[in-house]
């Protein structure tokens, strides 16, 4: 999770409110949410996927990946890549990409990679965290449902703007109406300029992939 149920609670959120077990729902539902518009995650989190080979030296990668555990190039084991991996000052985040001296093999999902995934921070103890940006914006998100700990102008705007029509927890899905879909068409994610803002500058490029 991006953010933790004593993040809200130290914005306001009392018991009497919102329990433990709807603010880790409601927690749930802005984190999926965060991972559909950005299309990437932002905590370390262990796959398999599975990309389609470009034929040349540099493969571009959907996600940043902190550490390969294997990688595979038409069933075969292989070993001879370069893969940047680097956070902080030189920062490979948002161009993550592997590199062979011999070209990739040309296919469609012909490339597998697992390991350790995930747009993060470390945490200056050898651990990654989720950005702070982003754990703001999971913040925001789930206190939406609070509007009294908020401006209440701006709440009922963006409210009306969300439209949800439907919550769907277990799932961790959302049903958006017309309105906030022309929103999005038109730049707009939620009707938050702020959340908006972070949401587009930490959104994923777009890689074929598929998850083995």
């Amino acid at each position: 999770m991006y953010c933790s149920i004593e993040d809200i609670r130290a914005e306001g959120v009392t018991e009497e409110q919102a329990n433990d077990a709807r603010l880790s729902e409601l927690i749930a539902l802005a984190c999926g949410y965060i991972d559909r518009m950005t299309g990437q995650w932002f905590e370390p989190r262990e796959k398999t996927l599975r990309l389609d080979g470009t034929g040349g030296e540099t493969l571009p990668l959907p996600l940043f990946l902190i550490r390969a555990s294997s990688v595979k190039a038409d069933g075969t084991e292989i070993s001879d890549y370069v893969l940047y991996d680097r956070i902080g000052a030189e920062d490979d985040r948002s161009y993550p990409r592997m590199k062979r001296k011999v070209r990739w093999p040309k296919g469609d999902l012909n490339i597998e990679i697992a390991g350790l995934w995930g747009y993060v921070d470390e945490d200056g103890e050898g651990g990654y965290v989720t950005p702070p940006l982003i754990r703001r914006a999971a913040m925001k998100l789930a206190l939406y449902s609070f509007p009294s700990l908020g401006d209440a102008e701006a709440q009922e705007e963006r409210n009306m703007r969300w439209a949800m029509l439907k919550e769907t927890t277990d799932g961790h899905s959302y049903e958006l109406s017309a309105d906030v879909l022309a929103a999005m068409a038109e730049g707009a994610v939620t009707g938050d300029v702020e959340i908006d803002q972070i949401l587009r500058q930490y959104a994923a490029s777009r890689v074929r992939m598929g998850v083995a």
